[in-house]
């Protein structure tokens, strides 16, 4: 018995891959439909593990800023490090300001010995930018010596813009810390509700369009095949046999198609380092495309499955017959009632679920979109069938076609209304979400810099003031001080046109007693010894004398010092300051003028620019989403494009016949279009009503308003349509050709 199974599959093999020319095209278009949904597959499948490698290599690097009294580690010399977190021209721009204490500092990944002052390790994007035409404008942050570049285990992406930078300055610098080592545990992201919802609707999204892509890709030619079936019982094969015959053609065409994908693959993943989207933090690395081994042994196992099963699923409905091919569509109309279920279902389990259950989201979810395909093939029998053939040649050749097999007509466009009902869905949430994550402020750039003695602190005001608009935004300078027995008190440096009193003179110190006291707070006296915020060494400073402020009822004590007045002290100052600022509108250089002027003056300074960005998870998850429509997309105008071609192939004799009887091309051509143009228009009326039925209940299930961007549904099923054209166009080489006069050769 078994070996009677595999005698009847290996005589499917050998009919498609011995039947000739026209069997191996078929073979090629069936494995090339299948290949590009087998390559899509693998590449969704490699995205968990590309986002582990990326977070690893990132933790691997990092320092952890919450253990305040980090270890000694025997035989190594800690290091005084800060992180500086930049941009340039919407890319980002990170690294760390490094202090050596001795040669055998910790090691960091990719480096071979960390800069010391004056040098630079670079990344090696941010050093091709800086070698380029377009680096112009960076060059004057970076004007250390470099020493070498960072290797791959140090960076999150082959164009990542990071720098390490030896500085004598590290320790005192704004958030340093000492550190014996490198490396953290990677953090897990906790991602809001809409973000995990935009990942489920996506990834459904993308994946079910796919999977109807390869059922159809498997289906191709599937009057040829039962012609040929037929002769096989003919000759005396039972209706089993056939069935395992058919079985075996899919089953061949399937495992090309796995050989096809897995190449596609390999060129996706070679071609993957050239992404520079600005949410990948510099690109992605080949090597970390790497798919899942179960979920890619799932897939060699289960497409090759899912073929046999749609192979034999289709003959369900179809006799054959030694004398023929007699079909049952005719008389047995599709019925309706369990295609209403998918949509009831999915829509009680979206209703459901909740953040601790998200099983049933994604299952509500599949369900909803599962739904346009299913439902798909019963409404174009319906349209088609009460059509009236009048109006032009072309459109009663067009509709008579769809009459006869508007099941195939139905499968051919499902892939596009699964991911026109994806992105009516996606974008409505997507909506949403952008909404909650826009920047509370508009173009908002905020400067802090360090000093270590006034003449530091002037440099600064003259950089800031010197930069065009900025020259009347103020500069808030601030300290701390600290006296012997390691009590503080905040300082403010003013110069004498901001301090209420009068009258005033550079030198002058002010004591400002507040409402509120500290128990670590103490009170200034003319001619008290104190340091600068840590009580280290001989005393740094001497108080003059004191003169009074207004008492702050509601903050606490305060020392109001004028520039003049530090002239006698020692030390190191460590003063703070900051410039907070709009960005002139029409200037979109600003920010990058700002960051020159402070990256010029040692990298003491930050720059943040507020209302510039959203969430970097947000970003990323958004990216992801707008490369997978946009793949998911072609994957649909391929999958019209493959399927038009074999039914051209297939119809070639008759369109040749039709030819050779004085039917002009062109009437065949706008047949072609109509007969396209209908089914696409039922389509994008039922993904549109599945589209705006899923966003609306998503919306309703996280509790946020149902809003709709009616235009963005217009423009989304406009796009469906164009595809029409699209295909029709393409499509025209192979109809002139099978219309020729050589083509009634095989009549």
């Amino acid at each position: 018995m078994i070996s009677r199974v595999l005698n009847d599959i290996v005589i499917g093999v050998r009919l498609t891959v011995a039947g000739g020319r026209d069997s191996l095209v078929r073979l090629a278009l069936t494995a090339l439909g299948v290949g590009l949904g087998v390559a899509v597959l693998l590449s969704a499948t490699a995205v968990p593990h590309m986002l582990d490698a990326r977070n690893e290599r990132g933790a691997a690097r990092s320092v952890d800023w919450l253990d305040s009294n980090p270890s000694p580690r025997p035989g190594v010399d800690p290091v005084y490090v800060t992180q500086r977190n930049d941009e340039f021209r919407g890319r980002g721009l990170q690294g760390f300001l490094v202090g050596t204490t001795g040669p055998h500092s910790p090691r960091v990944p990719g480096v071979d010995r960390l800069p010391g002052p004056g040098e630079v390790v670079l990344s090696p994007g941010l050093a091709r930018l800086l070698a380029s035409p377009d680096g112009e404008l960076l060059r004057p942050r970076f004007s250390q010596r470099l020493i070498g570049t960072i290797g791959d285990e140090g960076l999150t992406g082959p164009n990542e813009l990071y720098f390490i930078i030896g500085s004598e300055n590290a320790s005192v610098l704004p958030g340093a810390r000492m550190v014996s080592q490198f490396g953290t545990t990677s953090p897990s992201r906790e991602l809001t509700t809409l973000q995990w919802l935009l990942i489920v609707l996506g990834a459904t999204s993308f994946l079910i369009p796919v999977i109807v892509f390869v059922a159809t890709s498997t289906r191709l030619a599937a009057s040829v095949r039962d012609r040929r079936l037929a002769a096989l019982r003919l000759i005396g094969a039972s209706g089993s046999q056939v069935r395992r015959i058919a079985a075996g053609e899919a089953f061949i065409g399937a495992v090309a198609g796995l050989f096809v994908g897995a190449g596609l693959f390999l060129l996706i993943r070679a071609l993957v380092p050239e992404i520079t989207v600005a949410a990948f933090r510099g690109g992605i690395f080949a090597a970390d495309v790497r798919p899942d081994w179960v979920l890619a042994v799932v897939i060699a196992v289960g497409l090759p499955v899912v073929a046999i099963v749609v192979a034999i699923m289709s003959l369900r409905r179809t006799i054959i017959e030694p004398l023929g091919v007699v079909r049952q569509s005719s008389g047995a109309p599709r019925r309706l009632w369990w295609r209403l279920l998918p949509p009831l279902v999915g829509g009680v389990l979206v209703l459901v679920s909740t953040a601790e259950r998200q099983l049933p989201l994604i299952a509500g979810i599949a369900l909803l979109l599962t739904w346009v395909p299913v439902l798909l093939p019963w409404i174009v029998e319906r349209v088609t069938r009460r059509i009236d053939g009048g109006w032009s040649p072309a459109f009663q050749l067009a509709v008579r076609r769809l009459q006869m097999d508007s099941g195939t007509a139905a499968r051919v466009v499902a892939g596009v209304a699964v991911v026109l009902a994806g992105s009516i869905a996606l974008q409505t949430v997507y909506d949403r979400a952008d909404e909650e994550t826009a920047p509370s402020t508009s173009g908002q750039v905020t400067v802090t810099y360090m000093s270590k003695s006034l003449t530091q602190l002037r440099d600064f005001e003259a950089a800031m003031h010197g930069i065009n608009g900025m020259a009347g935004v103020p500069v808030r300078t601030w300290g701390r001080l600290a006296d012997q027995a390691g009590r503080h008190l905040e300082m403010r440096l003013s110069p004498c046109r901001d301090i209420a009193a009068t009258p005033c003179t550079d030198g002058d110190v002010f004591y400002q007693p507040g409402g509120q006291s500290q128990p670590d707070q103490f009170v200034p006296a003319a001619r008290q010894a104190v340091w600068f915020d840590k009580t280290e060494g001989s005393p740094q400073w001497t108080l003059p004398r004191l003169r009074a402020l207004p008492s702050d009822t509601e903050g606490l004590g305060l020392l109001v010092v004028t520039p003049g007045a530090l002239a006698d002290a020692t030390g190191t100052l460590r003063l703070l300051s900051t410039v907070t600022t709009q960005q002139p509108p029409g200037d979109p250089l600003f920010a990058e003028n700002v960051r020159n002027a402070v990256g010029s003056l040692g990298w003491n300074g930050n720059v943040m620019t507020l209302g510039t960005g959203k969430d970097s998870t947000y970003l990323l998850i958004s990216r992801v989403l707008q490369i997978g429509a946009f793949i998911t997309l072609l994957i649909a105008v391929a999958s019209l494009i493959v399927v038009a071609l074999e039914q051209m192939r297939e119809r070639r004799r008759s369109l040749a016949v039709l030819t050779a009887n004085g039917v002009p091309r062109s009437v065949l051509a706008k047949a072609l279009l109509w007969q396209t143009s209908i089914p696409v228009a039922v389509a994008v009326l039922v993904a549109s009503v599945a589209g705006v039925l899923l966003a609306a209940l998503l919306l309703v299930a996280t509790a946020r308003p149902v809003v709709f961007d009616w235009m963005t549904v217009a423009l989304s099923g406009g796009a469906a349509l164009g595809s029409v054209l699209v295909v029709t166009v393409l499509t025209l080489p192979a109809l002139w050709q099978a219309t020729s006069t050589t083509a009634l050769r095989e009549v």
